[in-house]
């Protein structure tokens, strides 16, 4: 019998605690729609850049995840999971947040507030902040 963890991080192990199985993902936002969330940087989840599968480098972005059009019911609180993606949206906000460029007060802008995730009907998303 084999058991594989996704994500195993020191602090889980200090706690003596484990988690199993793959981190939520957001859903796919629908062409022409939007989704609305906020930014995570605390929690387990981390910011990374990885391979993923047969579709080369993603952005993981920590996000809670509020609304989604095709997620009927969400908790008040909204839902922790990574919002996974090689958008040029998501590079940009990597950027920002990763590497800072002297971008600490757009940094602060980041967290704590809501942000619109809307897919064009071409397929290209864009963040706005709500």
């Amino acid at each position: 019998m084999f058991i594989f963890t996704s994500h195993c991080k020191k602090s889980m192990v200090s706690k003596k605690t484990m988690s199993f199985g793959p981190v939520p993902r957001m859903p796919e936002v629908p062409k022409g729609e939007c989704a609305e969330l906020r930014f995570s940087e605390s929690g387990d989840l981390t910011w990374e850049h990885k391979e993923d599968g047969e579709y080369g480098m993603k952005r993981y972005t920590p996000i809670i995840l509020l609304s989604h059009p095709s997620v009927e019911s969400l908790p008040s609180s909204g839902s922790a999971m990574h919002w996974v993606s090689k958008s040029e949206a998501a590079d940009q906000l990597h950027h920002v947040v990763l590497k800072g460029d002297g971008a600490s007060s757009l940094r602060k802008e980041i967290f704590g507030k809501k942000w619109k995730l809307t897919r064009s009907i071409t397929g290209s998303y864009r963040l706005d902040q709500i």
